[in-house]
């Protein structure tokens, strides 16, 4: 336990060495544990915005507020269940990637020698550096924003990002995109890119490129969905 925590402390100040003891040593399950709980604690932290921001949507979409008002009381107990299911499903995602990732190593890079679980403790401690993003956020969302001020999903991006220098910009979708173009993103995407070279054994420029790339891809869900 003492050197899976000590691996995650390596993640944040010395990336490559904690993916170098991942390539000799793929433990996974305290990195997804120390992930579940930041996870819970984001959710929950963030949890009127996101019910002020799904009001704000259902009035859009022409709801009464008092049929907003029924669905509320029900959408309560349901979001205090996803609180603590929801960050659980993630480790499907993860499996996904995963796998994935392990397919284009094989048969684009030739590397047999990278296992699965070698590349799923990767992922699984790639996504604590996205827990720290989401922290970062959440925390300048509760000391920067009032709840009544959110009314689409880009109210929620605290992070300055490009978004903050083109303002005005009517496009939801490129709003989303340039939100998420930030010194911390460049972070997520240098560790993304260490991990790619470490574990893979290809050229830094290389992996900075695919790095970028899923990266790219981690992201468009939320840039093709923002309205």
């Amino acid at each position: 336990m003492k050197e899976s925590l000590q691996n995650i402390g390596n993640i944040i100040a010395e990336p490559s060495a904690a993916f170098l003891k991942l390539k000799s040593e793929p433990r996974s399950g305290i990195a997804f544990v120390v992930f579940y709980l930041i996870s819970v604690l984001i959710t929950w932290a963030v949890l009127p915005y996101t019910v002020a921001l799904t009001a704000a949507k259902l009035v859009e979409g022409g709801m009464q507020p008092e049929q907003i008002e029924a669905a509320g009381n029900m959408g309560q107990i349901f979001q205090s269940i996803g609180i603590f299911i929801g960050p659980i499903f993630a480790i499907l995602a993860f499996i996904i990637v995963s796998a994935l990732c392990r397919l284009a190593v094989r048969f684009l890079v030739g590397n047999d020698t990278l296992k699965f679980r070698h590349i799923y403790a990767a992922v699984i401690h790639i996504s604590l550096i996205g827990c720290v993003i989401q922290l970062v956020n959440a925390a300048l969302l509760l000391v920067f924003k009032d709840v009544e001020g959110v009314k689409s999903a880009v109210d929620l991006k605290m992070i300055p990002g490009l978004h903050l220098l083109v303002g005005g910009v009517a496009n939801p979708k490129l709003t989303m995109l340039l939100s998420h173009i930030n010194p911390l993103s460049l972070w997520l995407i240098a560790v993304m890119a260490i991990a790619i070279a470490v574990l893979a054994d290809i050229e830094r420029n290389k992996a900075r490129a695919v790095a970028v790339v899923l990266w790219g891809l981690s992201i468009l869900p939320e840039v093709v969905f923002a309205t």
